[in-house]
């Protein structure tokens, strides 16, 4: 029988790399507003910033007003170290050296796109919402919103809080890269954060109540965000763009299983 030799063009090349296909804009878009967890937390922001407007201006005013014992004493320390742990200054340096090191082992960009642009839009709405309602000062002992330059409403640090420590929790779960009873522990240190940056802030005097917890929503919701559009962002592609070699060495072409 003679042997058929197929067309030079149909031959597959041992390291041809898979098609991959990208959702477009508006899928993205969809998948994003569709997401029932980000939808919750888009909701709760929503009905937190309406109540932190005028219902719950009593308790921000009790809160407020309490008595601080030892402020003399610890006012100082607590400016300079505990209030410090969930600002950005302290958090985004945790953030880097963990993406750029998943990055390196994995040899893919994917943790850096994901820390840049979850911080990114994690300020932008923030700092959206800081500009456009405009809540006063504590310390003016007038929680309204609408005044002449006030940003207090949300704190900015919960958000950190809360999606920084938050995206290095899940890029370190998201890449086996500790076993899962440390994951809890280190979970157990998010809240812990969160918690102890809430009451300090709130004790000094630099946020209202509300400002807290709704920046804390803030957080979870740009979070909520990053860890859906991880999701949709096909495997392997971003393995594509990395210029030199971390864990393996794979030849030209192949697909990384870890993105």
């Amino acid at each position: 029988m003679a042997r058929v030799e197929r067309p030079l063009g149909a031959r597959i090349a041992p390291w041809m790399p898979k098609k991959i296909t990208w959702p477009s804009a508006s899928e993205i878009a969809w998948g994003l507003a569709s997401d029932k967890v980000a939808i919750l937390l888009a909701v709760a922001l929503v009905t937190m910033t309406v109540l932190s407007a005028g219902a719950l201006h009593p308790i921000d005013n009790f809160i407020n007003t309490m008595p601080r014992p030892f402020w003399d004493d610890i006012r100082l320390f607590l400016i300079l170290w505990p209030d410090t742990v969930a600002s950005r200054a302290v958090a985004l340096p945790v953030l880097a050296v963990v993406s750029l090191h998943l990055a390196y082992w994995h040899r893919s960009w994917r943790p850096v796109v994901l820390a840049t642009g979850g911080v990114f839009g994690m300020v932008c709405l923030v700092a959206t919402m800081k500009l456009i309602l405009r809540r006063s000062h504590p310390r003016t002992l007038d929680p309204s919103f609408f005044t002449d330059g006030g940003v207090s409403f949300p704190s900015g640090h919960g958000a950190n809080a809360i999606l920084i420590y938050g995206l290095v929790l899940f890029m370190i779960v998201r890449y086996r890269a500790v076993r899962p009873h440390i994951v809890r522990r280190l979970a157990y240190c998010i809240a812990a954060i969160a918690i102890l940056q809430s009451v300090v802030s709130a004790y000094l005097h630099f946020h209202w109540f509300t400002d807290l917890v709704t920046g804390m929503i803030a957080g979870a919701f740009a979070l909520r965000l990053v860890m859906k559009l991880d999701e949709m962002i096909p495997a392997g592609r971003t393995a594509n763009w990395w210029p030199f070699y971390g864990r393996s060495h794979r030849r030209p072409g192949e697909i990384s299983a870890t993105g």
